[in-house]
């Protein structure tokens, strides 16, 4: 069997979950000979360890220019196929997400982007009210391709959509995918979401990692918006309280107890909170979008 797709990989010091993802990888129904692993050490100083194991199929390169993005744009230059699998370093695809994969690919000529699922997990054998928080708002990609958008945890293309539409944004350092997406929406490239190509991804488990994540997210939406930076001198004071629709969703999950159900509710607000503090150190304060 001829090299059909690449699976591209960003890692950043994350060599022992990257161990997970390529132990899942090297275990596809589809022959490693179908396939390459690229993936793409975005650390500058950070040796690729001497007990990493990487598959047959598999190489490590090197992109020093910071943010994820980035080394996938290197990931994408270095691929030797047409159809492109990007995931994250911390997660784990499922036996058939290859096979199943390439299947829609060949079932779907036309297209030229597509998403899979993403399932959540715990860290343990109880969910932690973080990462149910984390369950019910992150990585929702049904409801994302509803609107044009997927997460790049897993997303699968053709390279033609690159050529149409242009890479990521090589600057930024979170929310890329998102605005790739929009830019290939507004370049009309239908998104086609698949739900038997699967990869698990682990639920954030501390509050900590959740306001990191949102942190991340909110730097990268005030260094978007340019000239339009002035919206977010003023706190959003208004959107202190969570939305309902949180608490419609947490109240319509069988598995949550009330009680988890307005620790949920407490977690969102705590937050709103982070992200109030965030929003004014970024903008009164002049902080950097730092890297976290």
């Amino acid at each position: 069997m001829s090299l059909t797709a690449s699976v591209i990989i960003p890692t950043y010091h994350s060599w022992s979950v990257l161990q997970r993802c390529l132990d899942h990888l090297a275990d596809q129904t589809a022959e490693p000979s179908a396939f390459e692993i690229i993936v793409v050490n975005n650390a500058e100083y950070d040796d690729v360890p001497e007990d990493l194991v990487l598959p047959q199929n598999a190489r490590v390169i090197w992109e020093p220019k910071p943010g994820s993005y980035a080394a996938r744009n290197a990931g994408i230059a270095e691929a030797q196929t047409d159809l492109l699998f990007f995931t994250d370093a911390d997660c784990t695809p499922r036996r058939s997400y290859i096979e199943n994969g390439l299947r829609t690919f060949k079932e779907h000529p036309g297209i030229l982007r597509f998403s899979g699922a993403v399932e959540l997990e715990p860290a343990g054998s109880d969910w932690t009210v973080p990462e149910i928080y984390d369950r019910l708002t992150c990585l929702q990609q049904e409801r994302y391709a509803r609107q044009g958008r997927a997460a790049t945890a897993n997303v699968f293309v053709r390279r033609a959509a690159f050529e149409k539409v242009g890479l990521f944004d090589g600057e930024a350092l979170s929310g890329g995918d998102m605005e790739w997406s929009r830019r290939a929406q507004a370049n009309g490239l239908e998104l086609i979401y698949t739900p038997d190509v699967i990869v698990g991804h682990p639920a954030r488990e501390s509050f900590d990692a959740l306001a990191t994540k949102a942190r991340r997210i909110l730097g990268a939406k005030i260094r978007s918006a340019g000239n339009f930076r002035f919206r977010y001198y003023i706190p959003p004071i208004k959107k202190i309280i969570p939305p309902t629709k949180l608490l419609r969703r947490a109240i319509k999950d069988p598995e949550l107890s009330s009680r988890q159900v307005f620790q949920v509710w407490g977690c969102a607000y705590r937050l709103r909170l982070a992200m109030i503090a965030e929003q004014m150190r970024l903008t009164w304060l002049r902080g950097t979008h730092e890297r976290r």
